[in-house]
């Protein structure tokens, strides 16, 4: 038996139309709703980002003094390394409380030291400064590139001193040979004066402290 069909074809295209319609509004609708959400989370998040920049500005006004005053101490601090640099490369690991505690244990009771000087001299034979004090080191000059000491310096002493006799600065002069401290100990001068009534030798030593190793 052959089934007769009543619905028109027109109908049943009408109904598939209307079928794709609905599900194009829903998609529609939910793309709409998607692209709602996704500005309202947009516009929280600029918000946010807004205000954290409005906080970091405040912290950067309220704190802009505070921020000067690092960059003056980072300044300084730059500087300084500087320095230390410098100074460390002119210190040449030399205790001039131990030299000169060495010469005061060579010395003995008739012997009176008027000036040592200590200061650095080249082994191609620099000749040491006629202006010098009582205790001398190295004379710097202004510019720090200037100020380095060459790399071929040794540390020359010169002592200058009275003895209550010829045999009292014999007796220095073989301390300061026997002195690990000391080497090349070479006499300056030695002549007779006089302090009030009483006669007396002064005398001139130089010498080199013995801290270093001359490769020929």
């Amino acid at each position: 038996m052959k089934e007769i069909d009543f619905i028109p074809q027109w109908y049943r295209d009408g109904q598939k139309q209307q079928v794709s319609y609905r599900t194009q509004y829903v998609v529609i609708i939910c793309i709409f709703a998607a692209i709602v959400f996704w500005s309202f989370g947009t516009c929280y998040s600029v918000s946010r980002a807004k205000a954290q920049i409005n906080r970091i500005q405040e912290s950067l006004a309220a704190n802009a003094d505070l921020a000067a005053e690092f960059s003056k101490l980072t300044t300084v601090m730059v500087e300084l390394r500087e320095k230390a640099e410098i100074l460390d490369k002119l210190d040449h690991k030399t205790s001039i409380a131990n030299v000169i505690g060495e010469l005061s244990f060579l010395v003995n009771d008739n012997i009176i030291l008027s000036k040592v000087d200590i200061g650095l001299e080249r082994f191609a034979g620099g000749a040491v400064s006629a202006n010098r004090s009582h205790v001398r080191l190295l004379q710097r000059g202004t510019d720090a590139a200037g100020a380095m000491p060459a790399e071929d310096t040794r540390f020359k002493v010169a002592i200058t001193g009275i003895g209550a006799g010829v045999e009292d600065v014999a007796g220095l002069i073989s301390q300061l040979e026997n002195s690990s401290y000391f080497c090349q100990v070479v006499p300056g001068f030695s002549r007779a004066g006089k302090v009030k009534d009483f006669i007396v030798t002064e005398f001139e030593i130089s010498c080199y402290l013995a801290n270093y190793v001359q490769h020929k």
